[in-house]
């Protein structure tokens, strides 16, 4: 990535998600958020449950507030609420277009580290508690990544 012209910021919001957003229309915004990441420089993870979406932005200033414009005013998202916005000096997704995280794969260890139950509830969690979960859940599956890719481990 090139050097920052503007701050670079991380967003992180939760929202619910209705009933009729089903694993191939996750699949195909999953794709879609990818694409134009990587154009816009974003990088971040989504967390996924039945119910709800945790999702953290980072980037520019600019980039970050376009994209969650777009997804406040999208339809596949309900009582999407702002959980944190804040400056930040390095990213803690840069590996990640969109790491994509299933709430039950998560490991229940990294749960517990952070406070979070067997039930999913973003509305429910801190801004802290949601952050720590969706980093060391991407840390875990990129190291997991890696030595598949190194064959074995």
């Amino acid at each position: 990535m090139t050097t920052p012209s503007e701050p670079l910021v991380r967003l992180i919001y939760a929202s619910r998600m209705p009933k009729e957003v089903g694993p191939k229309e996750l699949a195909a915004i999953l794709q879609v958020s990818r694409q134009n990441n990587e154009k816009l420089g974003l990088t971040g993870a989504l967390c996924y449950s039945p119910d709800y979406f945790l999702q953290c932005l980072e980037g520019e200033r600019a980039a970050v507030n376009e994209v969650y414009g777009r997804i406040v005013q999208d339809e596949r998202n309900a009582n999407v609420t702002l959980l944190s916005y804040q400056v930040i000096t390095e990213r803690l997704f840069g590996r990640w277009l969109m790491a994509y995280i299933r709430f039950d794969e998560v490991d229940r260890a990294i749960l517990h580290k952070h406070g979070v139950g067997n039930d999913f509830d973003p509305f429910g969690m801190s801004p802290a508690q949601c952050e720590g979960l969706l980093h060391d859940t991407a840390r875990e599956r990129a190291a997991f990544l890696s030595s598949v890719s190194h064959g074995g481990a």
